[in-house]
């Protein structure tokens, strides 16, 4: 993946790399988090969470979550752990 921009999310308080061309989230990953009835100290897991907007809205909303997000192809599952970190 060459092309790569940072956009923000939450009003810019999420920071997230993301391809210029191809899946791009928007608002509804921040949607799916923002419906999400996640409690502190559970677990939560997202299946082909792209660059992980979702799951990384989520838990910037509920702190104190294990959360894990599995991505199939490597390009976006790169990113989605860059994003994390």
């Amino acid at each position: 993946m060459s092309d790569l921009r940072e956009d923000g999310f939450l009003n810019g308080r999420l920071r997230i790399t993301q391809p210029v061309r191809g899946y791009r989230a928007g608002a509804d990953a921040v949607m799916l988090a923002a419906c999400c009835d996640a409690r502190p100290g559970q677990s939560v897991l997202e299946l082909g969470c792209g660059a992980g907007v979702a799951i990384l809205c989520l838990g910037w909303r509920v702190s104190g979550l294990n959360l894990t997000g599995l991505e199939r192809q490597a390009d976006y599952a790169q990113l989605a752990g860059q994003n994390a970190a």
